[in-house]
């Protein structure tokens, strides 16, 4: 290099130092810093007569990793032409200062090492923005890439004249190929003219100005630079200096975090829930819409009201509490009342979790609904599962708790009062199940009108009611049980005169074993009450307490009897009374209890219907008499053609699993639906006629034959009989009784035959007994009977032997 150049290279080397926005240093080679430029002194807080002479390592920060040593230390012994490392630095006062040097040999004009030369950058920016970055979100990428300076010189047209050699690390270019180019080369289109403004500025003006513009790598890719130009076209160096900072991390770092907290807030100003930020004395620092929305404030009112200018007492005291010690209890969630400022009083439900920043504890995070309808909701629910949904009264549910809560209260002085509608099927039968729902509507409100402060009325299923009274003696429930019969009797406005003529009452007093048995009590009082002529109040007593225990008991017992095979079948002939032929046969159920011997089914049929396992004894009947008949007929015991008729009960007919148990029952045993007559009582269509026509016809269609039992006795029947798709009506044993001596007796059973065939039905006579019955019949032209007058019901085994089934009688 001749000495004109050298002397230029010092001068740019000069001016560089002095003038540069960056900080500079140069050391010995014992690592005593020799130079260091104002931008050096400013970084560290520090004058430059402090600086210059100290060791390098005096200049660390106790944080220091360490490593900028030892690689400071294999640079001037030669082992490497450059470093770059990331000490931290100790400002004034002590103050860390995390840098980024750029260290090179630097040699004399014989090439010997007389030391090094270090460009500084401060990196506290960068650990500023990834620590505010880290704060707004968690998988924000860590600002982990190093920037570094290159320095170039320009002449006024932006021809490079002189370029550093770090420009290679930053942009991957060799700084001696690229020399003589023009800078606008490797300037973005879109920024040259912004830069060509700054650039001309310069130029005119002089002094220094700096532009941010996106550079071309060697890779291809654009590289955001913060250019800085200083105008040293008068000086010794001939040209513009600038130096150019890598600042693509930061752009993207800035760019990410302007795309986070667009989406961030979007998110939060979209969410279903509203969003609300409190420090810890309660200012809002933060709300969004919907939170705005669910309180009805406006953003005016929630950044300036506290707390107490929301809440008082207890409400405020709590909301303070959390907001005070968030950083203590932590994440939570939790339930309050809000009063709306449109008078209304709203729950809100809140999940509230602490914010937290480098100092500790600064605030709540709360994600807050308004729950006031599921809370609404769950009410009506609550108040649905325990309550009636026609009076409104509590269900059946409902009052074994409220038993149990007056047992509990008074032990020795709660009433239970049974109350059972007298002929309530009339009104539904005259005037229509809507009718009949007014009428309980009505008797509900006139019983709670009826009883004392405190007493509860519940209605215990159809017209059934219950009221408890606690702290009362027979004296006192005898008189509320005459208000109650008085309140059921009076006429109900707009339904006709005196539809409910009266009621049964059954009362019983503790103390009592459970809730239980003392409902068990009064109903069998009630039951006693109706059997004593209706109209009637019956207390709970001794001559009582047997026939309820026997019915619980056996109710218990039937029960087990289903199972363990303690019920059979007998079978009673229904015989052609012009043939003699035996056409089928009534399937009667028996039971011999293991303990007490045969049980009547007048006992346990009843006990069936009120324990409700009427169905479960139904499906039993029809399995059982399926299986009989495939095995009669298997043995020759019964012909091919003759039928086996089954009962069903009321509850039976309105049972989902009626049809699917009849076809297996059919299917399993290898019999056709019309080998299985199902009987069913006139009573049975009188009281539920709304689900019989239906359940009828669908076993119709199915292939079985219905017989309608004990004709005569329901007084509305023939009303149904047209839309029925009954095949057989059987005449009561009560008209079959007198039918020898009783004028009466006959025009009914002629009536009877005459409407039945007259329908296209078969009529089958109940309870034959005497040769005067069957003379009678067959005049009046009754197609068949049963009865003791041919056998009485036989079980399979004798069947068998005795061919009861098979004779002509």
């Amino acid at each position: 290099m001749t000495g004109p150049q050298r002397d230029l290279r010092t001068t740019e080397h000069r001016a560089r130092f002095e003038q540069s926005a960056l900080p500079q240093a140069t050391a010995d080679t014992h690592a005593r810093l020799t130079e260091v430029n104002d931008a050096f002194c400013r970084l560290l807080g520090v004058p430059r007569e402090e600086l210059v002479g100290r060791q390098i390592a005096d200049l660390t920060h106790a944080s220091d990793p360490g490593a900028a040593h030892p690689a400071l230390a294999d640079l001037l012994a030669q082992r490497t032409e450059t470093v770059q490392v990331e000490p931290v630095l100790r400002g004034r006062g002590g103050r860390p200062v995390p840098v980024l040097v750029d260290a090179n040999l630097l040699r004399d004009e014989d090439g010997e090492v007389v030391g090094a030369a270090a460009f500084v950058q401060d990196l506290s920016r960068f650990k500023d923005l990834e620590r505010r970055r880290q704060q707004q979100e968690d998988f924000f990428l860590a600002l982990a890439q190093r920037a570094t300076d290159v320095a170039i010189v320009v002449d006024g047209e932006g021809r490079l004249l002189f370029i550093s050699p770090s420009v290679n690390a930053m942009l991957g270019y060799s700084a001696h190929d690229e020399l003589m180019r023009s800078g606008w080369d490797f300037v973005h289109p879109d920024d040259v003219e912004r830069l060509a403004e700054t650039f001309e500025g310069v130029v005119r003006d002089g002094g220094t100005r700096t532009a941010t513009v996106r550079v071309l790598a060697a890779d291809g890719s654009w590289r955001h630079v913060e250019e800085t130009i200083t105008n040293l076209l008068d000086s010794p160096v001939g040209g513009l200096v600038c130096n150019l900072r890598d600042i693509t991390d930061q752009v993207q770092a800035q760019q990410a975090l302007a795309a986070s907290e667009a989406r961030y807030r979007a998110i939060v100003e979209n969410a279903d829930e509203g969003i609300w930020v409190a420090a810890r004395d309660g200012r809002t620092t933060f709300v969004n819409s919907r939170m705005l929305e669910i309180t009805g404030l406006t953003a005016e009112q929630a950044y300036s009201i506290s707390p107490a200018d929301l809440f008082d007492g207890p409400t405020l005291e709590m909301v303070m509490d959390r907001l005070t010690n968030r950083g203590l209890t932590g994440p939570e969630r939790y339930e309050f009342e809000y009063p709306h400022p449109d008078g209304q009083v709203r729950h809100f439900s809140v999940s509230a979790t602490p914010l937290r920043d480098d100092t500790g504890f600064e605030g709540s995070l709360a994600l807050v609904s308004d729950v006031t309808a599921s809370h609404s909701a769950a009410r009506e629910l609550a108040h649905a599962a325990s309550h009636d949904t026609l009076t409104g009264l509590p269900n059946r549910a409902e009052l074994q708790h409220g038993v149990r809560r007056a047992l509990e209260r008074s032990p020795d002085s709660t009433a239970v009062v049974f109350i059972d509608l007298d002929h309530f099927k009339v009104v539904n039968d005259a005037r229509g199940h809507s009718a009949g729902d007014d009428v309980l509507r009505e008797v509900a409100a006139r019983l709670q009108a009826s009883v004392r402060p405190g007493d509860l009325v519940a209605r215990f299923g159809g017209d059934e009611f219950v009221v408890v009274c606690e702290r009362v003696t027979a004296e006192d429930v005898g008189g509320v049980a005459e208000r109650l019969l008085g309140a059921v009797e009076e006429p109900v406005p707009g339904a006709g005169a005196r539809l409910l003529a009266s009621a049964s009452v059954g009362i019983a007093l503790s103390p009592s074993e459970s809730s239980e048995q003392l409902l068990r009590q009064a109903d069998a009082a009630m039951y006693a009450a109706k059997s004593a002529g209706r109209r009637t109040i019956r207390f709970f007593d001794e001559s009582l307490a047997s026939s309820a225990e026997d019915r619980y008991r056996l109710s218990h017992d039937l029960r087990a009897a289903l199972t363990e095979g303690q019920l059979h079948h007998v079978y009673q002939p229904i015989v052609d009374l012009h043939t003699g032929a035996v056409l089928g046969a009534e399937a009667l159920a028996r039971w011999r209890h293991p303990a007490v011997g045969p049980v009547s089914p007048d006992r346990f049929v009843p006990v069936a219907l009120e324990s409700g396992i009427a169905a479960e004894l139904d499906f039993w009947s029809v399995h059982n008499a399926a299986r009989d008949l495939a095995t009669l007929r298997a043995l020759g015991a019964m012909a091919p053609d003759r039928y086996v008729a089954v009962n069903l009960s009321a509850r039976t007919l309105d049972h989902p699993a009626l049809l699917d148990e009849l076809q297996r029952a059919v299917e399993k045993h290898g019999l056709a639906p019309r080998d299985l007559v199902l009987e069913v009582t006139e009573a049975t269509l009188v009281t539920r006629s709304d689900v019989s026509i239906a359940t009828l016809q669908a076993l119709a269609h199915a292939g079985h034959q219905v017989a309608l039992d004990d004709f005569g006795t329901g007084h509305s029947a023939l009303a149904y009989l047209q839309d029925l798709p009954v095949g057989v009506l059987k005449i009561d044993r009560s008209f079959v009784r007198d039918l020898a001596t009783s004028r009466a007796a006959r025009a009914i059973a002629r009536s009877v035959v005459g409407l039945a065939h007259g329908l296209g039905m078969r009529t089958v006579a109940e309870g034959v007994e005497e040769e005067a019955q069957v003379a009678v019949l067959r005049d009046l032209g009754c197609d068949a009977g049963q009865g003791w007058y041919w056998s009485a019901g036989i079980d399979l085994e004798a069947a068998q032997a005795g061919g009861h089934l098979t004779r002509d009688y």
